[in-house]
C-alpha cells in the first residue's frame, strides 16, 4: 500500500543520511527488501519491457511501490542531514556529545534486534551459511575502521561516489553515508544539500551546489543501472548464500553504531574517523534508547506482518 511504502521510504532516508545506518537495513527490517530490489530493476529494465502488456503491468507496480517510497527517502535524507547532521556551524543531534550517544544507541537497537530477519529467511542454514555470515560480518568490520579521507574532491569525483554511495546503500549493513565519508565526499554532499536548498529559499540557484548534486545523482544513476541486476540474480539463484551475507553485513554495521566514541562530530573534527571507546557513566539512558530502537524495530516487524496479512486475505 501506498502509505507504507511511503513510510517505508521516511524509514530509509533517515538512516541512509547517518554514516554507519544503511536504508538497506531499513527495507530488510520492514519486510520489503526483496520486493524493493525486485521494483528497481524492472525500472531499470523498463526501456526492454515496454513492447508487452504484461511486462508493461510490472512496471507499473514497481512503480506504485517506487514512487512513494523514493519521495519519503528523498523527504527523510534531507530532514536527517538537517536534524541529525546539521549545518558546519550548528552541529545536529548526532554530532552533539549530549545527544550523539542516544541517537547511536537508537540505531544499534534497532539492527540488533533486526538481526534475525534476513537469517531467518535462509531456507538450509548450513556450514556455508554460517561461513558467509562470519567473512561478511568480519569484512564489514574493517570497512568501517577504514580512516576517512580529509581532502576535498573534485567534483567529477562524486561520480563514483555516487555510484559507491548507491550500491553500498542498497546492501543492509552498509552505509552510502559512510562510504561518502571514507572517501572525503560526505562533507561535500552535505554542503551541496544545504546550499542548495537554502539558494533556493532565496529565489535563486547555487550553481556549484547544483553541479556537485548532478554528479553525485549521474553517479547514482550509474550505480543502480550496473549493481542492482547483479543483486537482483544473486537474490534469485543464490538465495540462502545472499541472505546469509546480508545478515554478516547486518552484525559488522554494529561496529560504526557502538554509542560510545572519542568525538561525534563528523564534519569539523580534525581526527579521520571516530573510535569506539569504552563504557561510560550514561549507560542507563543508552540501554533506554537501545531499547527504543529495538521497540521500534519490533512494531515495524508486527506492521507488516499484519499488513501482509490483509493483503492475503484481499487477495483469497
Amino acid at each position: 500500500p501506498t502509505p507504507l511504502a511511503f513510510s517505508c521510504g521516511l524509514l530509509m532516508g533517515a538512516a541512509d543520511s547517518v554514516p554507519g545506518v544503511s536504508g538497506g537495513t531499513i527495507a530488510l527490517i520492514v519486510g520489503v527488501y526483496e520486493r524493493f530490489i525486485d521494483a528497481v530493476g524492472d525500472v531499470v529494465r523498463a526501456p526492454w519491457l515496454l513492447r508487452d502488456a504484461e511486462e508493461r503491468a510490472r512496471i507499473g507496480r514497481a512503480l506504485r511501490l517506487l514512487v512513494p517510497l523514493g519521495i519519503g527517502v528523498v523527504l527523510a535524507y534531507l530532514a536527517g542531514m538537517w536534524l541529525l547532521v546539521g549545518r558546519s556551524d550548528s552541529p545536529g543531534l548526532i554530532r552533539r556529545p549530549g545527544s550523539g550517544p542516544l541517537c547511536y544507541a537508537f540505531f544499534l537497537g534497532l539492527v540488533l534486534f533486526s538481526l534475525n530477519e534476513p537469517w531467518r529467511r535462509i531456507r538450509d542454514r548450513g556450514a556455508a551459511s554460517y561461513a558467509l555470515a562470519t567473512v561478511a560480518c568480519a569484512a564489514t568490520v574493517w570497512m568501517l575502521s577504514l580512516e576517512h579521507t580529509t581532502k576535498e574532491p573534485e567534483d567529477w569525483m562524486l561520480l563514483y561516489g555516487g555510484a559507491g554511495a548507491i550500491a553500498v546503500m542498497l546492501l543492509p549493513g552498509v552505509s552510502g553515508s559512510l562510504l561518502l565519508l571514507i572517501l572525503g565526499q560526505y562533507t561535500t554532499v552535505g554542503s551541496a544539500v544545504n546550499d542548495f536548498r537554502s539558494a533556493l529559499g532565496e529565489g535563486r540557484i547555487d550553481t556549484e551546489a547544483a553541479t556537485r548534486l548532478g554528479m553525485l545523482a549521474a553517479g547514482v544513476v550509474i550505480g543502480v543501472a550496473t549493481f542492482v541486476p547483479i543483486l537482483r540474480r544473486l537474490l534469485r539463484r543464490h538465495h540462502d548464500a545472499t541472505m546469509a551475507a546480508l545478515t554478516g553485513l547486518m552484525a559488522g554495521s554494529m561496529y560504526a553504531l557502538w554509542p560510545w566514541k572519542s568525538h561525534y562530530d563528523l564534519k569539523n573534527h580534525d581526527a579521520g574517523r571516530m573510535e569506539n571507546i569504552g563504557i561510560q557513566g550514561d549507560w542507563p539512558w543508552i540501554l533506554v534508547f537501545v531499547a527504543a530502537g529495538a521497540g521500534a524495530a519490533w512494531l515495524l516487524a508486527r506492521l507488516h506482518a499484519r499488513v501482509d496479512a490483509a493483503s492475503e486475505d484481499a487477495a483469497q
